[in-house]
């Protein structure tokens, strides 16, 4: 099960992230890195509502993200994908660390960072527990480099995707968040969407 959360920086889309865990899971896994490359990753070591009752194991989203998701997917008996939630803060941060990280002028760097990233949203796509996913809006100006535009649909693309799998999408707005329902134009051959019934 697969919860996306949505909004521009600094909207709430975190502290919403961890309040929803409380509410789906018993037990929660944060996988976290910050926003930006240049920022620390928050220090959420403690729980800021001074609920100890629900556990939080923390790890970094890092290079290994893919592999992380994997394992844990891959390790959890029934019961423990039942009660945990696993919490991804952020998808979008996570392409920008990725891009900072580029070696500028090297044009291998875009095929290694479309492989990670395929692998990335295959591990989220996979997933059999419960997940919830905060990512951003895509904003573009007039003028684009390469290398934000690729960052800009790349992440456009999955926020797709994964809205296609998930079963509620909330959009942050200045810490209030909106459960987004509505209908979606037919695209293609896909089938069962609100506009149009499948004659």
């Amino acid at each position: 099960m697969l919860w996306l959360i949505t909004g521009g920086i600094c909207s709430g889309k975190s502290a919403f992230a961890d309040e929803l865990a409380r509410s789906v899971g018993r037990e929660g896994i944060r996988l976290s890195c910050p926003s930006f490359p240049q920022w620390n990753t928050l220090d959420q070591q403690e729980d800021k509502d001074g609920r100890e009752h629900f556990p939080w194991v923390f790890m970094d989203a890092d290079d290994t993200l893919a592999n992380k998701l994997n394992a844990i997917n891959l390790e959890s008996n029934i019961f423990r994908a039942d009660r945990r939630v696993i919490v991804l803060d952020s998808l979008s941060g996570w392409l920008r660390c990725m891009y900072h990280r580029a070696e500028a002028d090297n044009p291998d760097e875009e095929a290694r960072i479309d492989a990670a990233w395929q692998e990335v949203i295959a591990s989220i796509t996979s997933f059999q527990g419960k997940m919830i996913v905060v990512t951003e809006d895509i904003t573009a100006g007039l003028s684009m480099s390469l290398q934000e535009q690729g960052y800009a649909f790349r992440l456009a693309s999955a926020n797709r995707k994964l809205l296609d799998i998930s079963t509620t999408l909330y959009r942050m707005t200045a810490g209030m968040a909106t459960e987004v329902k509505g209908y979606r134009l037919k695209r293609g051959k896909v089938t069962d969407e609100n506009i149009y019934s499948d004659r």
